[in-house]
């Protein structure tokens, strides 16, 4: 009688475990992909969208390999799912990015000097059921552009 509920309270908290690492990872990719496009390079004023992808999906690579960005949202957080994004299949990570009034997170210094860049990262968690099935994870990031 008591197996069955050990071997269940064991595999819960390994797929909190689980959760719990998939987070770290959501919320470290956000915050580098909003460090990065909001820095200035050498030849423009921030990077752009499709240089700050490529370090989401290098950020997630242990995770997932399946990275839909960047999905460009015309307000300020929070974003709904269906509406401004869409949403993560499980194993699937989307990234949805705010870059105040710049149109590619680039722009010149005397208009977004001090823009605010959201960046926000979605990963759909497969649980094996345990704990309800489907879960978004997200993870988010605010910076201030430098340019």
């Amino acid at each position: 009688m008591a197996l069955p509920i050990l071997v269940v309270l064991v595999a819960g908290m390994l797929e909190l475990g689980r959760g719990y690492a998939f987070a770290v990872e959501t919320s470290d990719a956000a915050r580098d992909a909003a460090r990065y496009v909001a820095g200035k390079t050498a030849s423009t004023n921030g990077p752009g969208l499709a240089a700050m992808c490529n370090l989401v999906t290098a950020d997630l690579a242990a995770v997932t390999t399946s990275v839909t960005c960047p999905t460009q949202v015309n307000h300020a957080p929070p974003f709904i799912a269906g509406t401004d994004y869409t949403k993560p299949a499980a194993g699937q990570a989307v990234v949805a990015v705010y870059c105040g009034a710049s149109a590619n997170c680039t722009g010149s210094v005397p208009t977004l000097y001090q823009s605010e860049v959201d960046v926000y990262v979605y990963y759909g968690f497969s649980d094996l059921n345990i704990l309800g099935g489907g879960i978004t994870i997200t993870g988010s990031s605010r910076a201030t552009t430098s340019w």
